[in-house]
């Protein structure tokens, strides 16, 4: 079982960077593709993070009161890095700007690639439990890691890093599930860290989405085409979620 789930996380592995490399491939249409990936950050928390670990919650005894506050840590940490950290006030001749400094990318690149480092993990434990649920798990998986690299290459090109360096990234993304997968031959991770660790990373993603991603997209597109595209990236993970 655990040479199958490391078989499918390298399935995972080319997802990712496909997606990705479709991203750096059309990113003179940034504006559009910003609204699309922004709808797609929203909705992976809405419809699959946090459904799962308000499930696993109520297996372990965890009220749900207690995974939206970890929700909302997850946003606030990514804000707080975001705006002290990450952005810059400067001010000139009377006049005030703030500047993205590029490792604002990197922040919400590496909650993406521990995300895929999860997801590699939970193709391993499908597989521990039957080789139904691995199979399961690992289709769920491979078909929204596509989104996975284009998200990554999204934020990283828009936080103002080099395509040289977005493809780096792109590459750590691509090979986090494969390590995740690889993991569980020697640690398993208790139901009760993944109830915390789930809601945390769906809060990074809706402030990715709905607070970084999402006015650029306004401010680039004319109003019915960053609609359009952010509806977009919402059924995308919609139908993947009711399909797999």
């Amino acid at each position: 079982m655990s040479r199958d789930a490391v078989l499918f996380s390298a399935v995972a592995f080319l997802s990712t960077l496909l997606g990705g490399l479709a991203a750096a491939r059309f990113r003179t249409w940034f504006g559009t593709l910003a609204a699309f990936v922004a709808g797609v950050l929203i909705a992976v928390p809405l419809f699959d993070l946090l459904p799962e670990a308000l499930h696993l919650g109520a297996e372990v005894g965890i009220p749900p009161q207690d995974v939206m506050y970890t929700v909302a840590a997850g946003f606030l940490f990514l804000l707080t890095l975001s705006r002290y950290i990450s952005v810059h006030r400067i001010c000139e001749n009377g006049v005030c700007r703030n500047v993205r400094h590029p490792q604002a990318g990197w922040f919400g690149a590496s909650e993406l690639s521990i995300h895929s480092f999860m997801d590699g993990f939970a193709i391993g434990l499908g597989f521990q439990a039957s080789a139904e649920a691995g199979l399961v798990v690992a289709m769920a998986v491979i078909a929204h890691d596509f989104s996975d690299g284009m998200n990554t290459v999204t934020v990283m090109l828009h936080a103002g890093n080099s395509l040289r360096s977005s493809l780096k990234m792109l590459i750590v993304d691509a090979v986090a599930p494969v390590l995740g997968a690889v993991s569980t031959l020697f640690i398993v991770a208790p139901p009760s860290v993944l109830v915390y660790l789930l809601p945390f990373f769906a809060g990074g993603f809706l402030y990715l989405g709905a607070s970084d991603l999402l006015p650029e997209a306004h401010e680039k597109n004319p109003p019915l085409v960053s609609l359009l595209s952010t509806v977009a990236g919402f059924l995308v993970i919609f139908a993947i979620m009711q399909i797999l």
